[in-house]
Formats: structure tokens, sequence, C-alpha cells
């Protein structure tokens, strides 16, 4: 996953990550030293210094008549990741119960745009069970970047297992020996038998349907009864699939 990418996930704009990687290689600099290494504006990179200040990535100093800024280390943003995550896994009851859910109804969310794909997969890695996936590898990975990166860090076991059914190709058998383990498992099908070009992702009572082609889009239907349907046609198509 790029730099740029990852900074922008913990919530940065794009000049905001311009403004903060150029810091980081100068260290210590005045506004117009940051304005010049980053290409932007020095009128524009103070507002920018200023938003970056209250979003904890860099900090002012004064020296004599000089207001200087400084990055904060790269490490503290990942010990202050981890802290809102605690904050955020502790208010998480109440939030659960906040949500709302019309029971028998199927609730459907669309995400429009390559931008947003990855988004449509978060909740896979906080959802207990297994996970079924079946799709074009080549363009899968083009569409989920960073949720395929994700992956291969993610702990897998007994509450989260993994089954993907790719297209036949060299590209996914070296795929398949790079990913695969205990609890992570991939078969191949013939192109006949997996002709369309959405992905279709499975994990507890969600299924997703993405366009990986030319628009980019996913649907997320949270349905019991659609989603057992979907696995019912996953399974059918596994037990033919190759190892």
């Amino acid at each position: 996953m790029k730099i740029d990418d990852t900074l922008k996930d913990l919530g940065l704009e794009e000049k905001e990550v311009d403004i903060y990687l150029a810091l980081l290689e100068l260290g210590e600099a005045a506004v117009l030293a940051i304005a010049q290494k980053s290409g932007i504006k020095r009128p524009t990179a103070y507002v920018i210094l200023g938003l970056l200040e209250e979003k904890g990535f860099v900090s002012r100093v004064k020296k004599g008549k000089k207001t200087l800024f400084t990055p904060q280390h790269p490490q503290k943003l990942v010990t202050e990741a981890e802290l809102h995550l605690k904050e955020l896994q502790g208010v998480m009851p109440q939030l659960e119960a906040l949500f709302h859910k019309e029971e028998g109804k199927p609730r459907v969310m669309i995400y429009e745009g390559k931008d947003k794909l990855d988004r449509a997969l978060d909740e896979m890695f906080v959802t207990k069970g297994e996970v079924m996936f079946m799709g074009t590898l080549k363009l899968s990975q083009e569409a989920f970047p960073r949720t395929f990166q994700k992956t291969l860090y993610a702990t897998f076991s007994p509450q989260f297992q993994i089954r993907e059914l790719v297209n036949e190709s060299e590209e996914s058998k070296a795929y398949a020996k790079q990913v695969e383990g205990p609890y992570r498992k991939v078969r191949f099908m013939p192109k006949e038998l997996l002709p369309f070009e959405v992905d279709i992702t499975l994990f507890g009572n969600r299924t997703l349907i993405t366009s990986v082609k030319k628009e980019f889009f996913t649907i997320s239907i949270e349905s019991d009864e659609i989603n057992h349907a979907f696995r019912t046609i996953f399974n059918v198509m596994w037990e033919v699939g190759k190892e």
C-alpha cells in the first residue's frame, strides 16, 4: 500500500499528506521552507499546518521571532491509532445498541467509484465466521487493492476463515501458493464456469456484488435469506473447483 493512501485512510486530505511528508523530510522548518518543499503556496501551507496541528500530526515551536513546525514521529501515529481503537471498542456495545435494523427487511447500500470500493469490505475484518469470495483475480486486485493488502496481514483462525474461487491462470496459481494456509483456501474455476466480470463476496449476513471492469460500484445487501442463497451457490461451485 502506498504511503499516501495509508495517510488518507487516517483522515488526511491530499494536500495535508503532501505537507506532512515534506515536513518529515525537513524535520523542523518554517512555513516558507515547507511550502517550497511540498509545492503548495505559502498561505495555503500555513492553513494546512494548522489543520495538521489540530489532528496531532505536527506541532509548532517558537524560536525567537520565528515559528517553526515539527512533525510527530510516525510511531506516535500508531500509538494514537491504537488508543482510539481501544476507546472505540469501549463504547461499541452502546453503538451497536443504537444501530437500527428493521427486522425482515434487507438493508441495501451502494458504493460508487473505485476509491470507495474498499470501504464496502471493511466490516469483513471484524465479522466472525467464514468469508467466501469468487471472481476474476486480476480485476479484483485492481478494484480492491487495500483489502487484498489487508488480508496478507490478517490473522486467520477457526473463527475467521476464507475460501476463494478465482479464475484458473498462472497468476492465480502463484497467488494461491502465496496466501493459502490452514484457514485460507483457494480453488480455481475454468473460464467457461466463471464468465462474469463481477466479484461476489459473502461474510456474516452480507452479500456484496461488485462491478470491477468498467463501472466500479458495489451493492451491499444485508439479508440472511439472500446471503444463504449465495452461499449455497458458492458451495456447489466449490465442489467442482480445482485445487
